[in-house]
């Protein structure tokens, strides 16, 4: 990975960070993002069967976490024994830093709203593993990987908050922070940390 496309990683990074702060001050602190919170989430509550919903919690909270978990250990492992330990690291890095965060904000209200689900821990942990799961698997990832990932990160987005578990705004925060950790994660550790093919990310052999 050469040098300009780890600051563009870094960019891409600090532009998340802000992004969630904006999104936090938006929907936290101003009376018009609370109402459209209130809005996204009834949305989401009177568009998805009940049924629907409820599956898409059970899947999103536990389900998720409990099978990702070890897998990405697993492929973590079997990275570094094939000597990607940059995508190895990466892989274990991504979601211990962005679940502390995540866990740290809810305990200590940085921003003095009395919110204690900004943002969503759940939601970290299995968002943070969607992307680690992409960035240790064995072959490097395709459009169709991307896509995958997408689909999934989706559903770990609707299932927190379609069983009265979280507000929308709380996944929103989630995503932002793990896409600045991923973001700020790749430039740290820049080579084959991406593990994307060249239909969806810029990579020659020499990365690695």
């Amino acid at each position: 990975m050469s040098l300009r496309t780890r600051l563009q990683w870094a960019l891409a990074g600090v532009a998340l960070g802000l992004l969630f702060l904006a999104a936090a001050w938006l929907t936290l602190r101003t009376g018009t993002g609370a109402r459209l919170d209130a809005d996204v989430r009834d949305t989401v509550l009177n568009s998805i069967d009940e049924r629907i919903r409820q599956d898409l919690s059970t899947v999103a909270r536990p389900l998720v976490i409990v099978v990702l978990g070890p897998l990405v250990c697993v492929l973590a492992l079997l990275a570094l024994v094939r000597g990607s330990w940059r995508r190895a690291i990466a892989g274990v890095l991504i979601p211990t830093v962005s679940t502390a965060l995540a866990l740290w904000m809810r305990e200590a209200d940085p921003f003095h709203t009395g919110q204690t689900a900004f943002p969503s821990n759940h939601a970290a942990v299995g968002l943070s593993l969607v992307v680690a799961v992409m960035i240790v698997w064995p072959t490097r990832v395709n459009r169709w990987g991307v896509f995958s990932g997408a689909i999934a990160a989706v559903a770990v987005g609707l299932g927190n908050v379609s069983w009265y578990a979280h507000q929308p705004r709380d996944v929103v925060g989630s995503a932002l922070l793990v896409g600045c950790v991923t973001a700020l994660v790749v430039a740290l550790l820049g080579g084959d940390t991406p593990n994307l093919t060249d239909d969806v990310g810029r990579r020659r052999p020499s990365d690695d």
